[in-house]
């Protein structure tokens, strides 16, 4: 009965031919804020101020986790994530999923049934309804190119990871077809045999579970590593805008054929632990003032990490506190205490808001200066109030993704080579 069961599994795995995946493809996706209305984590209740809040509480947060996780091979806090992709798993019925993208995780997991998760508000992936999903087991070649991957009493790829806060998830390392679709076209591609964790255990501590991760980290495991180079170039990059803004963040895998042109910056790529890095060396005001980043990195390439999932940027207490004497005495406006942030202004008209300027972030290279826009440099905190997106730490540092905001990033992992283009999203 078992082999009458298995060949009829394997006569609708033949007949359901989806579409084949060109060579060179670029995979256009939609990504959404988790603060928009369009998201599954999205709070009705919560005001502007509310999010603003709540962003900066996760930056502290996910940079904690990071340097939590450089010290001892711990994940990212796996819900601090910003934007979100949505994707279908599963043949010959597609089964829709919500996942954070993150440029600082590797590997891509849903939650499936039969999974015991705490505090879970997501769809749970059937995978006993899919004909293409496939165990992977603990001698496959996946397996063992799979640092956390473990065999269990079944003989299955079992993996197990822990969280900065103590969050942790455990499955089952599988393969299945997934499917993206174009944002332009609202076609989707099928694609085949793509690797990602099953979770029979979910354990997320501070929020409701978002279901799904896409990571998008340099490790092998990453969607770009398998979608690369046998479908698309190894490449990807990003346009992010606000979720009050009602245009489309796009995340495009693959480069393009069509040039974008706009002012371009230029910067050495690197990797550590997981994570991307540049080298930052100064933050200044052409005949203003001129911060050198100075201090030695915990990091063994580059100093600074380029992150999609932290909204905040954080730099080195010493660089925040001098930014701050700074910008005190170049701008003209009255300043504000403020708990969570270290530089506010009172902006009372049109006229004092273009008061506040733009920085110039100086990385590694001859191209490697960009403009910081006065708009992603300070945000509105509450009425006639805006403050400074730029936190101190004592760890790591990161730039974060309100520094990203309506310019397109790309990081090409061929030339290991950071672009950041000054193109804004509504016009790619």
């Amino acid at each position: 009965m078992a082999t009458v069961s298995t060949f009829f599994r394997l006569l609708l795995l033949i007949s359901f031919v989806p579409a084949l995946v060109p060579q060179d493809t670029v995979f256009d996706v939609e990504l959404v804020h988790r603060d928009s209305p369009k998201s599954p984590l999205y709070n009705s209740s919560m005001t502007p101020f509310d999010r603003l809040q709540a962003a900066a509480v996760r930056s502290v947060n996910r940079a904690s986790y990071l340097d939590t996780s450089m010290d001892i091979d711990l994940g990212l806090l796996n819900n601090d994530g910003e934007f979100m992709m949505r994707f279908s798993i599963g043949t010959p019925n597609q089964q829709y999923v919500w996942g954070l993208v993150d440029t600082g995780s590797s590997l891509s997991w849903v939650n499936c049934v039969g999974c015991q998760c705490f505090n879970n508000s997501a769809t749970l992936f059937n995978h006993s309804a899919s004909i293409s999903y496939k165990k992977l087991s603990c001698i496959s070649n996946e397996c063992r190119s799979f640092s956390q991957g473990r065999c269990n009493d079944d003989q299955m790829c079992k993996y197990t990871i822990a969280y900065g806060d103590g969050s942790n998830i455990n499955g089952i390392f599988s393969s299945e077809t997934f499917s993206l679709t174009s944002l332009d076209t609202k076609q989707s591609t099928f694609i085949p045999n793509m690797l990602f964790g099953c979770n029979f255990w979910s354990l997320i501590t501070k929020v409701n579970d978002p279901g799904s991760i896409i990571g998008l980290g340099p490790r092998p495991q990453s969607l770009i590593n398998q979608l690369a180079p046998k479908y698309i170039s190894k490449y990807f990059s990003h346009c992010l805008d606000m979720p009050d803004t009602g245009v489309n963040s796009r995340l495009f895998l693959g480069r393009s054929k069509k040039t974008v042109i706009g002012k371009t910056t230029v910067t050495p790529l690197m990797t550590q632990d997981g994570f991307y890095a540049v080298q930052l060396n100064a933050i200044s005001i052409p005949d203003e003032f001129d911060i050198l980043i100075t201090k030695k990195s915990r990091l063994r390439a580059g100093n600074i990490i380029f992150d999609s999932g932290t909204y905040m940027t954080m730099l080195d207490t010493q660089v925040v506190d001098q930014l701050v004497r700074a910008l005190t005495d170049y701008v003209r406006l009255p300043t504000v205490e403020n708990n969570y942030y270290k530089l506010c202004f009172t902006v009372l008209s049109t006229d004092q808001e273009e008061m506040l300027p733009g920085m110039w972030f100086s990385f590694q290279g001859t191209l490697g200066n960009f403009m910081v826009s006065p708009e992603n440099l300070f945000r509105w905190n509450r009425q006639h109030e805006k403050c400074m997106m730029i936190v101190g730490t004592n760890g790591i540092q990161i730039f974060g993704n309100i520094m990203q905001r309506d310019v397109l990033v790309g990081l090409d992992l061929d030339k290991m080579e950071l672009t950041i283009i000054e193109k804004k999203c509504i016009e790619l």
